[in-house]
């Protein structure tokens, strides 16, 4: 996997809560509408993955630590399938863990 965000990591942290959970929503829905571009698909997901790792390492996500995880590896099981698969549940589901987030989402639908 390449490194997409090489500059991110040290200003990560610096960002809301509900920003950088949106981050990784953004490219999982940019994934979800190349579904006809498998490499392309693979670039987003990659990126969401790095984005999540990112967002993993932030304290303020402890108590949701195991969702995200587990996010991670649903992630990683469309990364590594035969074919792209649609990512929008996962991406809906995940947006779920901030209610910020989440009203924001239903603002812009």
């Amino acid at each position: 996997m390449s490194r997409w965000h090489k500059t991110l990591a040290d200003r990560f942290g610096s960002f809301p809560k509900h920003q950088q959970l949106l981050m990784v929503a953004n490219e999982l829905n940019r994934a979800s509408h190349q579904l006809d571009d498998a490499r392309e698909y693979s670039n987003c997901l990659e990126r969401a993955l790095e984005l999540l790792d990112l967002l993993s390492g932030e304290n303020h996500w402890r108590p949701a630590l195991r969702e995200l995880r587990r996010a991670r590896q649903l992630i990683a099981q469309c990364y590594i399938g035969p074919q792209p698969v649609e990512v929008q549940a996962l991406m809906r589901t995940l947006i779920q863990l901030d209610p910020a987030a989440w009203r924001m989402l239903q603002a812009a639908l």
